[in-house]
This record gives C-alpha cells, structure tokens and sequence, in this order.
C-alpha cells in the first residue's frame, strides 16, 4: 500500500512539472525612443548685424575751358581730377527668414534678408585761378562726389552639412537688390570787381534701386529646439554706376564757361555679420 501511494504521488509530481513547461522567457526589451526632431528644418526668422566693407573704386575727373570777355582776348584750358582708390566699411543689420529641409545629414533651404546701412565715400577736385594774371578776376571751380549704399536685400538658395545634429556649415548664393549709386555736384563762380561772386551749381544722382548678384556661406549653430546663432559672409556685386554733368555758361561779364565732369564708382562689397534665428 505504501509502494502504491509513493508511485501515484511520484506520477502527479512528474504531470505536474510536465504541464507547468519551461521556465518563462525574459520580456522583450522595450524600443530606443525615436530621435529628437532636428532642429534645422522648417521655418525660421531672426536679426542679424555686423559690417560691411566697400571696394570703391571711385574716379572723380573734369575737364574745364574758360574763355574771357573779348576785350581780355584770353582762353584756359583745365583738366584735373581726384581718384580714390580707398575702402570704406560701415555697420549693417537687418531681418532674415526662410525655409529649410533636412535629408539626412543634407539641409537645403531658401532664405531671404533684409539691411539697412550707411555706407558713403566722398571725392572732390578743385580748381582756382586769377584771370588774367594780375588782374581782380577770379574763377573758381568744385566738383564732389559720392558714392553710397542705403539699403539691400538678397533671396538666396543654400545647401548645408550637419555635423553632430547641431552644427551646420553652408554655401549660398542667389540676386541682390539695394538703394545704391553715385551722384556729383559742379559749382563755379566768378569774383569780379565790378559784379561781385556770381556762382552757378549744377547736380546729377543716379543713386536708384539696382540688381545684382550675391555668393558666400557660414555656419549655425543650434542653442536649443528653437534657436539659433548664424554666422554668414556674403560678397556682393551691384556692377558699376557714373554720373556726368555738362555745363555751358556765358556770365553777366561775358565770361564763357565749359565744364564737362564725370564720376564713375565699381558698387563691390563684402559682408560680415552674425544673427539670432528663432525656429518654428
């Protein structure tokens, strides 16, 4: 009896650990979270500032024929002229704003910015003589320029590299607009002892909206999710712009006045600035 209650007990255990099966398999380990999202695509729009550097090179010429009443019987011929071959920088700020797309490590985007400046060089050539020689006639020529550039904007195309999600180096290129040009004033006068100073000034400014072209490139550096710091160089070329005056005069004296003037300025110039961008 015994034998026989040890075997049936033996049997239930043995059905018992055949039912129960293995020992349970560990839980499967939960997925990596997905990667934050990146913090160069989409839309985005900031300040910015820095300088600007002008490559002026400015030509201020004249060419100047004076011919006296007739009972002096005398004519003098004058050219002279002033160039200015000097840079000139000033400070610049503005807004920018666009778009960007991310393709793995790849960002392609369009931006465009706008700037303000104050960026001004100015030229000047003189000319003075007694006519004729010991005598109280006094003529006097002056001629200014300037060359200026108040504002400009750009629409520009960029592609970029990140490298370690928050650091972008870029290239970027596209058309410029700005409110630049040259313009030149011509004043003479005649001091006579008879009719005092008698003075004449004559202007052109071609200082108007013009388009040219734009290239350079920079970095951004990712703060957070949603800012930014920029840093850009941008080369920009306006072409060339003169301005001319011609000028026939005959005064109450009888003194006859020709004066042909002429300023021509290459509207080059170089960018450097850094901005504040806020990503949507």
């Amino acid at each position: 009896m015994k034998k026989f209650t040890l075997t049936v007990a033996l049997f239930c255990a043995c059905s018992a650990l055949a039912f129960a099966g293995p020992e349970p398999v560990a839980k499967e380990m939960a997925p990596a979270p997905p990667p934050p999202p990146s913090c160069f695509e989409g839309w985005y729009f900031g300040i910015h500032g820095g300088g600007i550097w002008g490559k002026l090179d400015e030509e201020t010429f004249a060419f100047e024929q004076t011919v006296s009443p007739a009972e002096n019987n005398f004519t003098v011929d004058t050219v002279f002229d002033r160039t200015g071959r000097h840079d000139e920088s000033s400070w610049e700020a503005g807004f920018h704003g666009g778009y960007n797309w991310q393709r793995g490590n790849w960002v392609f985007g369009l931006e465009v910015d706008l700037s303000a400046t104050n960026l001004e060089r100015h030229d000047s050539a003189d000319a003075f003589f007694v006519l004729p020689p010991g005598t109280p006639f006094i003529y006097d020529t002056a001629i200014d320029s300037k060359t200026e550039l108040d504002w400009y904007s750009t629409g520009r195309l960029r592609a970029g590299y990140v490298f370690g999600d928050r650091f972008m180096i870029f290239g970027t290129g596209g058309g410029a607009v700005a409110l630049a040009g040259v313009s030149e004033s011509t004043l003479f006068s005649e001091s006579t002892p008879f009719g005092g100073v008698v003075t004449e000034l004559f202007r052109k400014d071609n200082a108007d909206i013009r388009g040219g072209w734009t290239v350079g490139g920079g970095f951004d550096i990712c703060l957070s999710q949603h800012w930014m710091l920029n840093f850009t160089y941008l080369y920009m070329d306006l072409g060339d712009e003169t301005a001319s005056t011609n000028v026939f005069v005959t005064s109450t004296r009888g003194r006859t006045f020709e004066s042909h003037t002429f300023v021509d300025a290459d509207l080059k110039f170089h960018i450097f600035r850094g901005g504040l961008t806020f990503h949507f």
